[in-house]
């Protein structure tokens, strides 16, 4: 912290001179100090970041964060990718994110005035219309996952769902997986997804732990058998499905086994006001997807704030 302070004195009395090198490393401490991003985070947006000093230096001949542009921006969202091929939405928004958050630190540590990307909106990824579940409405199928006072594996799958895994992860989490006394499960993180452990309600915990007692500790809570990735989750996917039409809500338009993670997701921001929390309960290594599903526009409210 002493290193940054003294860094920052020195760079804030010629702000107009920090480099994007320089300005690279004053954001990456400064963020990982405030605890605004975690270490896996930090690592994704700092390589976009040297992406932009590379393409900035060598294609637009910019070096100084004073220098930097809306149209600078705009020939780095639109630049080709290592493979010669034009940036998707995805990616572009991804480069988009990055140069913002660049510069969001970087006005927070004084060595910016103004934000080059304030302006610069991109079309939003089309998704499915997903509706995220009510409170009342998950209570409705905790219920309805419990069709008989013997059923295990249905309140389990819900249970998982509700804690925040996915569907591809579901079918893998096994008996050993679970710490009911310490109110928390382990899940893998699926093809796409991260690793990570999730707190559990009460009610959920007790659901796991009665379908533990029915399983081997190595067995799969979710899913008999030894299929596929494919079909774990498929199965998965059609239990889920069957509970909310037990509910009653299997004809709610844009209700399906989504609107589980996008009713966590919303009581996770609601809860912490950090869309990284919602990514990092969901296991979403994408801000912005941890945000369209949960249906709303972060980068807007960042530049509200």
């Amino acid at each position: 912290m002493a290193a940054l302070t003294g860094a920052l004195a020195g760079a804030a009395a010629v702000s107009s001179q920090v480099t994007l090198g320089g300005a690279r490393t004053l954001a990456a401490e400064h963020l990982t100090a405030t605890g605004a991003l975690t270490t896996l985070s930090l690592e994704r947006f700092s390589g976009l970041w040297g992406r932009f000093q590379r393409f900035a230096e060598r294609v637009c001949g910019v070096v100084l964060v004073a220098e930097v542009d809306e149209p600078v921006v705009r020939d780095f969202l639109g630049a080709r990718t290592s493979t010669g091929g034009l940036p998707s939405v995805s990616t572009a928004r991804a480069r988009l994110t990055a140069v913002r958050l660049l510069f969001r630190a970087l006005r927070e540590l004084r060595l910016a005035d103004s934000d080059p990307t304030l302006d610069i909106r991109l079309a939003r990824r089309s998704y499915p219309s997903v509706r995220a579940l009510t409170d009342k409405e998950v209570e409705a199928c905790r219920w309805a996952s419990l069709a008989t006072l013997v059923a295990t594996r249905e309140p389990a799958v819900w249970a998982l769902a509700e804690a925040g895994a996915s569907t591809g992860e579901i079918g893998f989490v096994r008996a050993a997986d679970l710490e009911p006394v310490a109110g928390r499960v382990w899940v893998g993180g699926g093809r796409k997804g991260v690793a990570r452990w999730l707190p559990l309600t009460e009610w959920e915990a007790t659901q796991l732990e009665r379908r533990a007692g029915r399983v081997g500790a190595d067995t799969a809570l979710a899913y008999p058998g030894g299929g596929s990735y494919d079909s774990r989750r498929s199965s998965v996917t059609a239990v889920l499905t069957r509970v909310l039409r037990r509910a009653g809500l299997g004809a709610v338009e844009g209700v399906q086994p989504r609107s589980i993670s996008a009713w966590l997701g919303r009581r996770v921001l609601d809860d912490t006001g950090r869309i990284e929390a919602v990514a990092h309960r969901l296991g979403l290594r994408s801000l912005d997807l941890a945000a369209d599903i949960i249906g709303w526009d972060w980068s807007a409210a960042e530049d509200a704030a």
